[in-house]
């Protein structure tokens, strides 16, 4: 059953069997989150469905009786989180199928062994990736992986050695202004470069 059928439609999850409809909630007819049972003829509601109605001091939706109260019913909780699921991402590709019950280990983005869920790139640049794409994005695309300069011993952060270091850097290579044969020289050599240039103009001795 998908999440976008009825009986489902407010899980992230997709069970393999379709629930049965002892589990729905008698308000949003979904599958029960956090299911509370009624003390006065025993129906079940979600618990963000019937807190409105207790709070509001509304009688109850099925029956009509009284003051509603209600408590979790944790042996039916127990029984729709036994329920087989798949998980989110097997649209991604991940063949995982387990109890409700344990998709939070699943997904977890510390400890999970989820390879298709995103998670934070550990060096903290803000990204989020597939688990499985986080070791080619540390070594290949993390702004914030450690790097050494390619025209010098210079090491920092990727991002402060292309944007912070490059522009001062003595040895980054910089293109003959003069567009000589040559091509391109180190920074530090520039001023020299451009003394024996063949194509800097200079000064005539005789004007």
């Amino acid at each position: 059953m998908a999440a976008s059928e009825p009986g489902n439609a407010d899980y992230e999850w997709e069970f393999i069997e379709p629930p049965a409809s002892e589990l729905d909630c008698e308000m949003c007819h979904n599958v029960l989150r956090e299911p509370f049972l009624t003390t006065c003829c025993g129906s079940h509601f979600c618990q963000a469905c019937v807190d409105p109605v207790v709070k509001e001091g509304k009688p109850c939706p099925s029956c009509g009786e009284g003051e509603l109260t209600a408590f979790l019913d944790k042996k039916t909780r127990r029984k729709i989180f036994s329920l087989d699921v798949r998980c989110p991402m097997w649209r991604r590709g991940c063949k995982w199928v387990g109890e409700l019950g344990d998709r939070s280990d699943h997904l977890d983005e510390k400890d999970g062994d989820c390879q298709f869920v995103d998670v934070s790139c550990s060096n903290a640049c803000g990204g989020r990736v597939q688990r499985r794409e986080l070791p080619t994005h540390l070594e290949q695309a993390c702004p914030k992986r450690a790097y050494v300069c390619d025209y010098c011993p210079f090491e920092a952060t990727f991002d402060v050695v292309t944007t912070q270091h490059w522009p001062v850097c003595g040895y980054f290579p910089l293109p003959c202004p003069n567009k000589c044969d040559v091509g391109r020289v180190e920074r530090q050599n520039l001023e020299q470069h451009l003394k024996e240039c063949s194509l800097q103009e200079v000064e005539c001795d005789f004007s």
